[in-house]
This record gives structure tokens, sequence and C-alpha cells, in this order.
């Protein structure tokens, strides 16, 4: 009773905060028309009156801004739940609707509503009230945010966070958005884009899945067709290349791939060293492969050499209690610090010590050690595993020691 006592609170709060804020964005030139036909004869009054209702219209327009994203952050967050749920188990994501895993029944439009329908159903199926897992709505609200942290460091900046600063003169969403300044624009969408694989490729890991071949080549396709399209998504060059814009992004975005598809390829090797099979699987070699392509090799390398560390450490460390990370905690992990990487982005592009705007061949003092560090921890994190099962593999099993019955003299 408690549980339904606050979840149907949750609805209630939920609905009234949806109410007022249609209801104020549909009032809200009725109020600006009315305030302005009403302002004072004094001009400095006046002035006061419109100023405060600039700042008015700024608060609405930021409230509306970050909504839009949002909303379609998870809207696109509940396919990706589709695509991570289907296409690993090779079914179609468009032929059938979504559907109860339990009693098969179709879920309704309404119910089908990123977030809130998952809120409304209090987690559970409308005709056979099974639970509905949370990660689902986890997986919409993640992608909602995603959006938002993205429009936040990138967009409403002008590209403040890129290497070299702004790319535009515009700030905010009338300076940014509303003017439509393309350049800023485009590569919000190319790495908002990259992030609708990132994500599902960390998911189909954790499920322990392989990753679909359709989705590499559509990202990869994406990833070469834009940048060919639209010179300078590519804000580092892979070196000075004196080449026309096109060719110089191919060239960066050939290079970003081929060095994370290796540093993919060298992790897999270290983690699987120990044991008699290669069975991590392909989604860390994609992952990187594809964070060189839409991000360049400097920042692969970098993204690679601050979390190579900390997984072996963690893996070391767990092994040590007799347990073991699981598989697709790096490839979440690399998901949350490669968006950390490009809110920064021009904070670690100016280090000496790592690859960027002041890149240095001194700088592979500090990443290689980096990177080796990290895969000599895997190896020793998964060298005990590997040797108790080479130890019992051979020996006989052992009979259970036989009981007789025992007989009471009495």
């Amino acid at each position: 009773m408690v549980m339904a006592r606050k979840k149907n609170r949750l609805r209630q709060i939920v609905g009234a905060a949806i109410v007022i804020f249609v209801t104020v964005l549909i009032a809200w030139p009725v109020i600006e028309f009315l305030v302005r036909s009403s302002a004072p004869n004094r001009p400095s009054e006046a002035m006061d009156r419109l100023e405060r209702l600039a700042i008015m219209r700024d608060w609405m327009m930021g409230l509306f801004g970050f909504g839009w994203f949002f909303s379609v952050g998870a809207v696109i967050g509940s396919f990706l739940n589709v695509v991570v749920w289907r296409l690993p188990r090779g079914k179609s994501v468009v032929d059938k609707p979504s559907n109860c895993p339990f009693c098969c029944t179709k879920i309704r439009a309404l119910d089908n509503v990123p977030v809130l329908g998952w809120i409304n159903l209090g987690g559970r199926c409308r005709a056979c009230r099974l639970p509905i897992s949370s990660r689902y709505p986890l997986v919409e609200t993640t992608m909602g945010l995603i959006f938002v942290v993205l429009l936040i460091a990138e967009l409403l900046t002008g590209g403040g966070n890129l290497p070299g600063g702004a790319i535009t003169s515009g700030r905010g969403f009338a300076g940014v958005v509303f003017e439509t300044r393309w350049p800023i624009i485009r590569l919000y969408a190319y790495h908002a884009a990259f992030f609708c694989w990132l994500l599902p490729w960390a998911l189909i890991a954790w499920d322990r899945q392989r990753i679909p071949r359709s989705t590499i080549l559509v990202a990869a396709l994406v990833g070469f067709g834009a940048a060919l399209i639209w010179p300078g998504l590519h804000p580092l060059a892979a070196g000075d290349l004196n080449a026309s814009p096109r060719l110089t992004e191919l060239i960066t975005a050939l290079i970003g791939t081929v060095i994370g598809l290796l540093l993919g390829l060298a992790v897999r090797y270290w983690e699987n060293r120990a044991e008699d099979d290669l069975s991590r699987g392909w989604a860390l070699p994609t992952m990187l492969s594809m964070t060189g392509l839409f991000l360049g090799w400097q920042a692969v390398v970098t993204i690679a050499a601050l979390i190579l560390p900390l997984y072996g450490a963690a893996s070391y460390f767990a092994s040590r209690q007799g347990c073991f990370v699981r598989r697709g905690f790096f490839e979440l992990l690399m998901t949350a610090v490669t968006l950390g990487y490009i809110c920064f982005w021009g904070f670690w592009s100016e280090q000496v010590w790592l690859p960027g705007e002041a890149w240095s061949v001194a700088s592979l003092c500090v990443v290689v050690p980096l990177l080796l560090l990290g895969g000599a921890l895997l190896a020793v994190a998964k060298r005990p595993q590997g040797a108790d099962r080479r130890r019992f593999q051979n020996q006989e099993p052992v009979s259970p020691p036989r009981t007789e019955p025992v007989e009471f003299i009495s």
C-alpha cells in the first residue's frame, strides 16, 4: 500500500508539472502582450519592465529548450532499448510492435511514452501486472541527459569546449539554435549520433551479446560520410596535412579508426592472455575504433590512457578478493569518460603530456606507460583464474565417500 501511494503521488507530481509547463508555454505570448501594452509612461520604468520581461523570456526559452532536447534524447533512448534487446538476438526492430515479454500483450501508445509511461504503470505491465525492468527508463533518462549535457557544454557555448575555443560568435538558445549556427549544430548532431551507437554497444556488451555487424556498418558510413560532406567535424586534424579539407577529414578519420582498433585489439589480448580462448568479443575494439573515427586519434589515445589503468586496477583488486569485474563494465566506463572528455575537450588538448594541440613526442612518455600499466594489471588479474583452472583440469573427478549403514547394538 505504501509503495502504491508513493507511485500515485509521483504520477500526480509528474502530471501536474506537465500541465503547468504546457499552460505557461501557451499563455506566455498573451502575458507578454499584456505586459508590453501596460508599460508605464516613464521611460526608465518601461525599460526596467522590458528587461525583466526579457529575462523571463530567456528562462522560458531555456526551459522549453532543455525539455525539448531531453525529450528527443529520451525518445531515441526508447528506440535504442528495442535495438539492444532485439538485434543481437536476430530479431527485427520494425516488424513487431513493442509488447510485454511475459504475456505478449501489445503496449499502448500512451504507456510507451519514454520514462513517463513506465512511471504511470508503476513499473508493471498493464495486462498481467508483472514487473517491467527499470532498465528501460534508466536508458531513456541516460540518453536524454547525454543530449542535455552536450547541449550545455558544446552547443550553447558555440563550441567553447572544443580545442581552440568557440567556432561561432553566438551563445545560448537565441544566439545558436534560433539563429541556426550550422557549424556548431552539425558538430553537436555528429557527437550526439556517436553516443547513439556507443551507449547501445556498451549495453550489448553488458548483456554478453555480440554487437550486430549492421550497427557497425551504419556507424562507419555515418562517420565517414558526414565528415566528407561537411568538413570541420574533427576539431583536431591527424597532423599537419597539406591537403584539401575533405581529404584532411578522411585521413583524420582513417588514422583514428586504425589506432582505436589497434588499442582495442591490444586490450582484448591482454584480458584473454591467460585464457584458452579469446572469449571477450569485439565490443571493445569496435567502440575504440569508432571513437577514433568520430573524435580522432588524439581523443581515443587519451581516453584509453585514462580508463585502462582504472579498469586494470579494478580487475586486479577484484581478482584478489576472489571475484571478477563483470563484462561490459569497461564499455560503460568508457562511455561515461568519453562524454566527460568531449565536455572538457579543450582542457585535455592543451595538456603537453597528452595528445592534442600542444602534443609532442614527449607526451608518449606519459601515455605509453599508462597503457602498459593498465594492460599489465589486466593480465595479472586474469592469471590466477587461468592457473587455478589448469591446475584442476587434468585431475580425475573425486567420487563422494560411501556411507555405510550404522548398526546400533542394544
